[in-house]
């Protein structure tokens, strides 16, 4: 079963949905003809997303032990079962890696790398089981290098990558569709909220997102926005690291 014919066998669960990529990935689902299901954080700002959107929404705080299961389990009990999940909940902390709170730092792996695995372990559980199923876990091109002054975003998102691309081989046996989504920088709040300098050159949400669901609704493997971040792939890590160390993103 190809991605794009899930849309008549259940709705799309998209974290983290009520703003910047999430909505966008949202709106592109149901532009391609999917009921959606949408979470976040904020209550007043995910139910107007949600108006928005003609969605379902749930209102959770992924960092908060056990959250993930209780969603799932949530959805399920309200008679929904998902044909696609994307894991897109997630936020960057900058600041030299010692000095970034550990309270923030825990929040960041309890959302990041917790909540994304277990979202993916119960989908797939589900997936494989029925047969047809399709995951996208929204990485970054962060997965591929260390992140000098991202340190734990950086090291989240490489974790989630390595983590999809395991899973995929596994999934596919079961007719399971798994795929990392790993965009370069994009002009929503992320770097407002993470503390540090927008990048010169960002690319829209709405743009990242188009490229990505149609890619995703073919199953593709790695999908990354943008022709300059694709190319930036060939690049040796190292000397990746070192310019991520140059752009000094940490705001004064």
């Amino acid at each position: 079963m190809r991605n794009s014919e899930l849309k008549d066998k259940g709705p799309a669960l998209i974290t983290g949905a009520a703003r910047g990529f999430g909505f966008a990935l949202a709106s592109e689902l149901k532009k391609h003809g999917f009921e959606l299901i949408i979470t976040g954080r904020d209550e007043k700002r995910t139910k107007a997303s949600a108006e928005k959107l003609g969605a379902a929404y749930y209102v959770t705080d992924l960092s908060v032990p056990g959250s993930a299961g209780a969603l799932y389990e949530k959805v399920k009990a309200d008679g929904y079962s998902p044909s696609v999940l994307v894991n897109n909940a997630g936020f960057g902390a900058a600041g030299e890696a010692w000095k970034v709170s550990k309270e923030k730092d825990r929040d960041l792996i309890a959302v990041n790398i917790t909540a994304a695995t277990e979202l993916s372990k119960l989908f797939l559980s589900d997936a494989c089981e029925r047969g047809y199923g399709a995951l996208l876990n929204v990485c970054s091109i962060a997965a591929f290098q260390p992140g000098p002054y991202t340190a734990s975003y950086y090291a989240s998102k490489a974790y989630l990558y390595s983590y999809t691309l395991a899973a995929r081989e596994e999934a596919k046996k079961y007719n399971v569709s798994v795929s990392s989504l790993c965009p370069g920088p994009l002009d929503t709040e992320f770097f407002e909220n993470a503390g540090a300098n927008k990048p010169g050159v960002s690319m829209s949400a709405e743009k990242a997102a188009r490229y990505a669901v149609k890619r995703f609704l073919k199953g593709k493997k790695t999908i990354i926005p943008g022709f300059y971040m694709r190319a930036t792939r060939i690049l040796p890590a190292s000397v990746k690291t070192a310019f991520v160390a140059r752009m000094k993103i940490i705001k004064n």
